[in-house]
């Protein structure tokens, strides 16, 4: 299986590009590409400027569509996918487990699995066939930037936070490197202070 991580964003809420950010040693992006690495046979980011990421020892991927949209990266990662369905993951998720991503590969139904947490799709933590491409590119076409809203147009799978008691009782998974608030988060969970 392929993944494919979205690291296409403006970062305005950060201040500063929160993919390239270091934490410790490690770009945020690093902590999710070695986690990806171990459940996937290839990994790989979507992006809107593929220079600033060429020294990531992955392959990158430029948006397909000028539009500024998560689901314009997840457009993009199915067309370019070889694989018949691909992980996707947001870069600015440094706290990713391992034994989250292989439950979400291993109860993924065509045509979507993904994590309902605290009520909350997380629809940048999912397993999408390369199947919905198709739809998603005429619903982009059509104006729609919504994954959720696309999402609604089509049957998915969810699997709600239960199903990680063990592997992840915190949730942290989900934890968004969106604003330096969060950053204070994820660096005490890193055991960086």
């Amino acid at each position: 299986m392929d993944c494919f991580i979205l690291a296409g964003g403006e970062s305005r809420r950060f201040g500063e590009d929160k993919i390239l950010f270091k934490i410790g040693k490690k770009r945020t992006v690093d902590y999710v590409i070695e986690t990806a690495k171990k459940v996937c046979d290839r990994v790989a980011l979507v992006v809107k400027d593929k220079e600033k990421f060429k020294d990531l020892g992955v392959e990158v991927f430029e948006d397909l569509l000028p539009e500024r949209s998560p689901i314009v990266g997840i457009l993009t990662a199915l067309k370019v996918s070889e694989s018949p369905k691909v992980l996707v993951l947001g870069g600015d998720m440094p706290l990713v487990k391992e034994e989250v991503l292989r439950i979400l590969v291993r109860e993924f139904e065509e045509p979507v699995t993904l994590f309902k947490v605290n009520g909350k799709l997380q629809t940048l933590l999912g397993v999408y066939s390369k199947g919905v491409a198709n739809l998603m590119e005429d619903y982009v076409r059509k104006g729609g930037r919504s994954i959720v809203g696309f999402l609604e147009s089509i049957s998915f799978k969810t699997l709600d936070e239960k199903r990680l008691k063990d592997a992840d009782p915190e949730l942290l998974s989900f934890t968004n490197l969106n604003t330096k608030k969060d950053l204070k988060v994820v660096l005490e969970r890193l055991s960086w202070t």
